[in-house]
């Protein structure tokens, strides 16, 4: 009884890490999106008003450091979404063990 319980819970875990890696994966999409749009209209204000150059080049400087440690969250959540997926897969194939 308590074995099926602890393997109920690890799933429960693993299903819980997996949502949240997702969600963290979508944040970062929506993230990157605003920037861009936000970089693409401070290149179309430059055009009109010269002086705003350097808001620009000091956002796309702040954007590339948030571009490179997302890219970095990323790898480390597909690593840990991988972990957590393959213990998925051999909880599901062992099943919850035998009372």
């Amino acid at each position: 009884m308590w074995r099926r319980y602890r393997s109920t819970r690890q799933k429960a875990a693993c299903e819980r890490l997996l949502e949240e890696l997702c969600g963290r994966a979508l944040v970062r999409e929506a993230e990157d999106l605003v920037e861009t749009v936000w970089i693409e209209g401070l290149d179309r204000a430059e055009h009109a008003d010269p002086t705003v150059r350097l808001i620009l080049e000091r956002e796309r400087a702040s954007f590339l450091r948030a571009s490179r440690k997302r890219s970095a969250e990323a790898d480390k959540d597909q690593r840990r979404m991988a972990a957590a997926t393959a213990e998925m897969v051999q909880l599901t194939r062992t099943g919850p063990p035998a009372d």
